[in-house]
């Protein structure tokens, strides 16, 4: 499908050529952009837009329209049916397996097993990699590195011109959560380059408006500038969330920076964040010299290590333990080299140039980041990437206002993560609709999608209850397995605790200090929540993801809730 690189959208192949003109002088709305500027100077000038020829088409596009909808629908159903039906074959195989192929059954589960150490030991040595990768990176002047490059003849954009839109979507978030993310812009090393854009919701009424002046006045000056936009509610297509507030507010802030005051959109990155995201004061430094000097700057996303250590010390402790393994397992997957595949997640960035080339973000999606990546790899011939930024990016941890609420809510928001399984019927579409891209690039893309819903939802089972169900069978006399396999599985399994040794390791040095209000009496329960890991996964990973993909089997659409930070 031709895109404009201009207008941000896809256009349709009965659409005729034709210029659109947009005057630079066009009236804007105060309660949008009635803002302090720095860093882009509007010009009094036309900018002419043109839009690429139609696609010629053998048959008329009304008629293939209908037949191709029908087997897109059928596909897309079976596809979303596909998660839930492989958990629940793989899960209830470890009742029906020993009875039916005990040889069988008990080599498939210790090839696993086999698998998951691997994978273990891969998050430790990456995780120990990325850890002293990010001690390494803090030492850096990215500035003073990017001089060096320039001195010996590489290709760069000129630092001073790059500026970097950092969206903020909120919604009743509170005028302190907003400060926290806030502070870390004007906290940066080059706060100057930031155009904070407080991407509010309109449903949230007069709130919303008295917020975002609120933040307008007190961080004028403070950042490059501020922009604060306001998502209509109830546009049709789309559904409630983080992806079509988004999707909003940087085509506002693309239409008023680029269109209007005609900045270089090729000069512009764009971040995505949550509300509670805390920068390090490095990170646009960083952004700024990779996207300076990477060549294929239009063709990346920059992604740092998310370390949930806002309130850390103050989640309840079984909460804790999944917060500080989710970081610890994204730090590892950041760090890996050989066979790496990675997808950038809830905080991230690209260039503003890319984003508009596929028209944004999706509105009618609830989880976006690696929706937006599969978008820009298959949309735009597979060249898309994902580049590490060992400067990282901390989050709250899910905490409410009372203790049974914080599971509920850590519950749903794990549900809503596990509901990207959606992906996975958009990318079989893309892979089959984007024949231009290699096929072994666009399966492994894929591969990796699937891979990662359909063990989040049956890896518990398969080491857990797959280490334990087994032996009871037999002792009870109902089946009958090897005599090697309980070794095996043993030795198998046993060596994962290393692993978690040294992640309990890493995240005593990576944490904050502990605050006065945390005794030490409270040390014990900080660390017994590990021998209940296996009850704590099984609510916080495994049955939150099997909810979503049975759910999406069934086609009941899950709706998207705030996720209470007190």
């Amino acid at each position: 499908m031709a895109t404009n690189h201009f207008s941000s959208g896809p256009l349709g192949i009965d659409a005729a050529p034709a210029p659109l003109v947009l005057p630079s002088s066009a009236p804007l709305s105060r309660s949008a952009y009635d803002l302090p500027r720095a860093g882009i100077t509007p010009v009094a000038r036309t900018t002419a837009l043109t839009l690429d020829r139609p696609l010629h088409r053998e048959q008329p596009l009304e008629a293939l329209r209908p037949i191709a909808s029908r087997h897109r629908a059928i596909l897309k159903r079976a596809l979303e049916i596909l998660p839930a039906a492989i958990a629940l074959s793989v899960i209830s195989s470890l009742v029906w397996g020993p009875f039916v192929a005990p040889v069988p059954f008990a080599v498939a589960l210790l090839s696993f097993h086999a698998y998951w150490l691997w994978r273990a030991q891969m998050t430790g040595i990456h995780a120990f990699k990325g850890f002293r990768l990010l001690r390494h990176h803090q030492k850096i002047n990215w500035r003073e590195r990017y001089e060096e490059r320039r001195a010996q003849g590489g290709p760069c954009l000129a630092w001073g011109q790059i500026r970097h839109i950092v969206i903020i979507p909120n919604y009743t978030e509170s005028a302190d959560k907003l400060r926290m993310c806030l502070d870390s812009l004007a906290g940066s090393d080059e706060p100057s380059q930031i155009i904070a854009v407080l991407a509010m919701e309109e449903r949230e009424g007069d709130a919303a408006y008295a917020k975002a002046a609120q933040m307008r006045r007190e961080y004028e000056g403070r950042v490059g500038r501020v922009i604060a936009t306001f998502h209509p509610w109830g546009l049709p297509g789309e559904v409630v969330g983080k992806a079509s507030n988004e999707n909003w507010a940087a085509r506002r802030a693309k239409e008023q920076l680029v269109d209007r005051e005609g900045g270089d959109v090729d000069l512009l990155t764009i971040t995505s964040c949550d509300v509670d995201t805390v920068f390090d004061h490095k990170y646009f430094s960083c952004l700024t010299y990779n996207f300076a000097t990477d060549p294929n700057r239009y063709r990346r996303f920059w992604q740092g290590p998310i370390f949930y250590y806002n309130n850390i010390w103050h989640v309840p402790a079984p909460a804790r333990l999944p917060h500080v393994l989710a970081g610890l397992n994204h730090l590892g997957r950041l760090s890996r080299g050989f066979l790496r595949m990675n997808f950038p997640q809830s905080t991230y960035s690209l260039s503003l140039r890319m984003a508009s080339e596929v028209d944004y973000w999706d509105p009618d999606v609830i989880p976006e980041d690696w929706h937006m990546f599969l978008k820009c790899f298959y949309h735009l011939g597979g060249d898309v990437d994902v580049e590490t930024m060992y400067t990282p990016i901390y989050m709250d941890g899910i905490r409410s206002r009372t203790y049974l609420g914080t599971f509920v809510n850590y519950f749903q928001q794990a549900r809503r993560h596990a509901w990207g399984c959606t992906d996975i019927p958009y990318a079989v579409q893309q892979v089959i609709d984007h024949p231009e891209i290699p096929l072994i690039h666009r399966v492994r893309r894929l591969w990796a999608l699937s891979e990662s819903h359909v063990l989040w939802s049956t890896q518990w089972f398969l080491v857990t209850v797959g280490r334990v169900l087994p032996f009871a069978m037999v002792s009870l006399g109902l089946v009958d397995m090897p005599d090697w396999f309980p070794v095996i599985s043993k030795w198998l399994l046993t060596p994962c605790a290393g692993t978690l040794i040294l992640l309990i390791t890493l995240d005593a040095l990576m944490r904050p200090k502990r605050p006065q209000e945390f005794r030490l009496w409270h040390y014990p329960f900080q660390y017994a929540q590990y021998f209940l890991m296996a009850v704590i996964t099984f609510f916080s990973s495994a049955l939150p993801a099997l909810d979503a993909q049975v759910r999406l089997a069934l086609g009941k659409r899950l709706e998207y809730r705030v996720t209470e930070k007190a």
